[in-house]
């Protein structure tokens, strides 16, 4: 094997990007992983979304939220039976969510998520804007 074929070690900076209900920090991408940090502001909510391809582990590190989610059988009800549950996620709780599935996060406190994505090039389905 040559010396350009090992696997090596490097360095990289985040960056921040506004969105309307705080703001990300988008730490870095390995392969397909990504990694960011979310910054949702009180009384803030995600869009009512769903990724394709795309499973996320988020880690609640400040603050708390509530989530409203289903399964991926949400997409194969008619619209006027579609329910979502609702659950309160703490800091220091983990929520994983899968692909197909959709989700939004309306923060109770001001938050800050962890989030691990395992597919950088999917683009979120938005369903529904607050």
């Amino acid at each position: 094997m040559g010396s350009d074929e090992y696997k090596t070690v490097w360095t990289s900076r985040s960056r921040d990007e506004k969105k309307r209900w705080g703001g990300e920090t988008h730490i870095g991408t390995l392969n397909t992983i990504t990694a960011k940090i979310l910054h949702i502001h009180a009384g803030e909510s995600t869009s009512l979304k769903y990724y394709k391809n795309k499973s996320e582990v988020l880690f609640i590190r400040k603050g708390k939220i509530t989530v409203d989610y289903d399964s991926e059988k949400y997409h194969h009800q008619d619209p006027e039976q579609r329910k979502l549950k609702n659950q309160i996620v703490h800091e220091g709780e983990v929520l994983y969510v899968q692909s197909s599935c959709p989700y939004r996060i309306t923060a109770i406190e001001d938050s800050e998520i962890i989030e691990i994505g395992d597919s950088s090039n999917d683009k979120p389905v938005k369903i529904e804007e607050p």
